[in-house]
């Protein structure tokens, strides 16, 4: 019986659509930590957040490529600048969620609202940055397949 609920499930559209989401998403996380990870270790001076941020740009080009091209299919949705913009204003306030949710880990982590003398250890900052992505994850999710890949009203009266 669970399998044949979960073999229904995945049947679904927008199940498949979330668990390609969640790989594309992976690979993003992969390319935006290890980038913080790098940066934070090269440049230890640079201001967490800084680095975080410069991480997170490199992290939606790929999202953006590979939601298009394979998640959603939207390459006829609607023009590549339109839905590039639409995606990274949504990811920007990913960003805003991510940085502030980090910044809440953070806190917990290291019982400081403030770090005298810099940043925190390079791995505290990483732990927090994760534990903040499932949250994050849910919002770009919701985002991307209802607002930035929406079919257009052309699109969805073809499909009728």
């Amino acid at each position: 019986m669970i399998i044949a609920d979960a073999s229904a499930l995945l049947r679904r559209t927008g199940t498949r659509q979330l668990v390609k989401f969640c790989f594309v998403g992976a690979s993003s996380t992969l390319i935006d930590k290890g980038t913080l990870w790098l940066l934070l270790s090269v440049t230890p001076r640079t201001p967490w957040w800084i680095s975080a941020s410069m991480s997170f740009c490199l992290a939606v080009t790929n999202g953006f490529v590979w939601n298009r091209r394979w998640t959603f299919r939207a390459r006829e949705h609607g023009s590549l600048r339109a839905q590039y913009a639409m995606f990274v204003a949504t990811n920007l306030v990913g960003l805003m969620l991510n940085l502030g949710l980090t910044k809440l880990f953070l806190i917990l982590f290291t019982g400081q609202l403030r770090h005298s003398g810099g940043n925190p250890k390079a791995i505290k900052v990483l732990i927090a940055s994760l534990a903040a992505v499932p949250c994050v994850t849910l919002w770009n999710f919701a985002a991307s397949k209802y607002w930035t890949f929406r079919p257009t009203a052309a699109v969805r009266a073809g499909q009728r």
